[in-house]
């Protein structure tokens, strides 16, 4: 990217179950023409699928056709850049206590033996905070919008 150069992604998805693979493929263009390296790229489209998933699993009760938003802004150069993505939903919110609940959570690894392990709830939440920076709800009228922020070093971009 040339010295502080600022790119924008924004586009709103109708949720179904296929809401999260459109927005990934819509993610992976965008992220392509950015610059940013595929590694990098791959944990960003984790956290949008997780995050459009959860909107329609949990805010829409699995509702299709009611709006996702998804966007992405990167701002500053080649050296240093921040990224922020943010997803948002019209539909159930989440307190802040049941968000801080779930991003301190601990992985714990799927066991053969104990079928309670294999439960999926929570587990998107611990997937992204773990590759973002910071994860935040905030919550205005009727719209959710989850914000996560991740510092982009050098390396995480595309010469």
């Amino acid at each position: 990217m040339s010295h502080n150069q600022c790119r924008h992604f924004n586009h709103t998805y109708l949720s179904s179950l296929e809401a999260s693979r459109l927005a990934s493929e819509d993610l992976q263009n965008f992220c392509t023409s950015a610059g940013i390296a595929n590694e990098f790229a791959a944990q960003l489209e984790l956290c949008v699928v997780e995050m459009v998933n959860n909107a329609f699993i949990h805010a829409y009760q699995e509702k299709e056709g009611l709006p996702i938003a998804l966007q992405l802004e990167i701002e500053g150069d080649a050296r240093y850049s921040t990224l922020k993505l943010s997803v948002s939903d019209y539909g159930s919110v989440m307190s802040q206590q049941e968000l801080k609940k779930k991003l301190d959570k601990q992985f714990i690894e799927p066991d053969p033996e104990d079928d309670s392990t294999w439960l999926t709830s929570g587990r998107g939440f611990i997937i992204v905070s773990s590759l973002m920076d910071s994860v935040s709800l905030s919550s205005e009228n009727t719209k959710n919008t989850f914000l996560m922020v991740k510092a982009i070093e050098e390396q995480f971009l595309n010469a």
